[in-house]
């Protein structure tokens, strides 16, 4: 009778898991590129059950799989991403190129992102990688990571236009300087070596009509950029 009772046992725990295993169960994400660009079009297919969905505008997914399913990622001009399934976690995938400018085109053309929300990908978040010490100053450190960003020179000084046109501003195209949150005027005494990071934002207008013109946000190790040489002279007080 007890032999009976543990096959009995057995063969229930057997059936509630190949019943849970044929469960299925709703998983949801974002796929997106560099740092946060959703990319639209992007094919989600459950490895085992062949379910299938597709990323919209803004790069969000629904899908149901099975337990201990995998997930494939698929879209042109970029690397097939593969992740397993974790019940109950929202599954967010970032996207990587296959390599080289052609695939970032075929990418454009299939639909999964546009000319314009590349450049911001590209553009509008920088992490230094140590490699700051090859630039002798702020301006060419802009200039040479942000692809369309120029830096003119008129009578020795420095400024940096996003636009190439004076746009609504009345005065010039220069772009607006934001350090550590505060405004400033002249960005030549920051030091390559004190950035942490750098956002550049074509369309600065949540910001105000100052900003028009587009503005470079600058953070500095450790608020360095709070505590300015020489008084208040870059900032804009």
């Amino acid at each position: 009778m007890e032999k009976l009772r543990t096959i009995l046992c057995t063969l229930a725990v057997l059936v509630f898991t190949v019943a849970a295993q044929g469960q299925s169960m709703p998983v949801t994400g974002k796929v997106y590129a560099f740092k946060d660009t959703p990319v639209t079009n992007i094919t989600v297919t459950a490895k085992k059950s062949k379910q299938t969905a597709t990323t919209d505008e803004e790069g969000n997914y629904s899908i149901e799989v099975n337990a201990n399913d995998k997930l494939v990622f698929e879209g042109d001009g970029f690397r097939k991403e593969v992740h397993k399934v974790v019940g109950g976690q929202k599954l967010n995938v970032k996207m990587l190129f296959l390599g080289g400018e052609r695939n970032e085109q075929v990418a454009i053309g299939s639909g999964h992102l546009t000319e314009e929300s590349l450049f911001y990908s590209k553009s509008k978040f920088l992490e230094y990688n140590n490699d700051y010490h090859t630039f002798p100053d702020i301006f060419t450190l802009i200039k040479g990571k942000f692809p369309g960003v120029k830096v003119y020179t008129e009578l020795g000084q420095k400024r940096v236009v996003i636009r190439d046109i004076a746009y609504l501003s009345g005065k010039d195209n220069t772009a607006l300087y934001m350090v550590d949150g505060q405004i400033w005027q002249d960005i030549s005494v920051l030091r390559p070596e004190e950035i942490v990071s750098v956002n550049v934002m074509k369309d600065g207008a949540p910001l105000g009509f100052r900003a028009v013109n587009g503005v470079v946000l600058i953070t500095t190790l450790v608020g360095a950029g709070k505590s300015q040489p020489n008084g208040t002279t870059g900032k804009d007080n």
